[in-house]
């Protein structure tokens, strides 16, 4: 019998159309003998949506048509079951179960724990990390700060929110140029490298920050490394075990990879990130292959991700020094792609990722999570008590 399997895409963030093109890419290559894939559109308003014909990606090309013909699904629990209805005016027709929801979203508002907490309330196993994990992987401020703590390589940086600069702007930008010119500034939650600058100058800075203010409330100033040399490496498991996969050299246009050398430059069809231009595997010594292997794990297990996860390196070349850039815990293609070298397909790696989120599910429910000493049912209970 085969899983029912609703695949979560879109929502409210500024890489709703990657994922989009990142869920598409993947239904094609489920496996349609072992999982009937349901697609589930999050709209740009967080509406939950279904279309027969959301397999198909031409039926995007107008998001506003999209809403506007799709029905509004609700999630409803019955006993150990997750029913997925479909609202028709003021009616509702259950359209199906849900046996597993895989979750392929990016960004703020999908990838940061928000869903991660929307489906560990239903109680309903889900493809992704947890909602701690996932939160802490999408903020660059944070998670940085909670690295160096572990000591692992990143560059010097300095983190701020957008109401500290309105403040006490002089005071930033003074402890940004510490750092030395040029400097690398961030929207703290973002991906897909939007609302990324690189600046040369205190003009420079002043304006990237103002446009950083524009997608994020938080913001990361690092200094550029030199002689750089991008590196990404994928991690695939839970916290009983994991694994990494082949290692990439990602080559770009400009100083930075943008959003367009990512997803627009000759993009077609659902290819997605395999646009990118790419040396894979990575030709790189043995000793730094086994550095970022090493550091790969040594990362996950300090915020225990889940699923499949790709970790971005920054390496200067004539340091030869390598420093953490960030971790993505949903990437864009699933990473799918660093793991065919080492003989995973993308149906396999799809077979994995929804194994390790029934194990996770059934660990999580075999744990005691209440505790049978009715607080209420105690003789002369008083409100006005303390509780400790």
């Amino acid at each position: 019998m085969r899983l029912n399997v609703g695949v979560v895409f879109g929502g409210r963030s500024v890489e709703h159309e990657v994922s989009i093109i990142s869920a598409l890419q993947m239904i094609e290559n489920m496996n349609c003998l072992k999982y009937n894939p349901i697609p589930i559109y999050l709209s740009k308003a967080n509406e939950f949506l279904y279309h027969s014909d959301m397999k198909r990606i031409d039926f995007f090309k107008d998001l506003n048509n999209v809403v506007s013909i799709s029905q509004r699904l609700i999630f409803i629990k019955n006993g150990e079951k997750i029913k997925l209805f479909v609202q028709r005016k003021n009616r509702l027709k259950q359209l199906t179960d849900i046996d597993l929801i895989f979750l392929v979203v990016h960004g703020s508002g999908c990838e940061d724990g928000t869903l991660s907490a929307y489906f560990t309330l239903l109680n309903i196993p889900f493809v992704g990390s947890s909602i701690l994990s996932a939160s802490l992987f999408q903020n660059k401020w944070k998670s940085k700060a909670l690295f160096a703590y572990h000591d692992v390589p990143i560059v010097p940086y300095i983190g701020f929110y957008d109401e500290d600069y309105y403040l006490k702007q002089s005071d930033i930008i003074s402890a940004c140029e510490k750092h030395g010119y040029p400097l690398i500034v961030k929207p703290a939650s973002l991906g897909s490298s939007i609302g990324i600058c690189k600046c040369d100058n205190q003009e420079q800075l002043h304006k990237a920050i103002v446009t950083a203010i524009e997608y994020d409330t938080e913001i990361i100033v690092e200094k550029y490394v030199e002689n750089l040399i991008e590196l990404n490496c994928s991690v695939l498991g839970d916290y009983y075990h994991y694994e990494t996969s082949a290692i990439e050299r990602v080559f770009q246009i400009d100083e930075i990879l943008s959003y367009q050398d990512k997803y627009l430059r000759g993009a077609k069809n659902t290819k997605g990130i395999e646009n990118t231009s790419r040396e894979l595997p990575a030709n790189i010594s043995e000793d730094l292959k086994k550095e970022i292997e090493s550091l790969s794990l040594r990362i996950i297990k300090i915020v225990g991700g889940s699923g499949v996860i790709r970790i971005d390196y920054l390496y200067d070349s004539v340091l030869q020094k390598l420093y953490l850039n960030e971790v993505n815990s949903i990437p864009g293609s699933l990473a799918f792609y660093l793991w065919t070298p080492k003989g995973k397909e993308y149906r396999k790696l799809i077979d994995d990722l929804i194994n390790i989120a029934l194990k996770r599910y059934s660990i999580s429910n075999a744990k005691i999570d209440t505790y049978n000493n009715n607080l209420l049912d105690l003789n002369n209970l008083s409100v006005k008590g303390k509780l400790s």
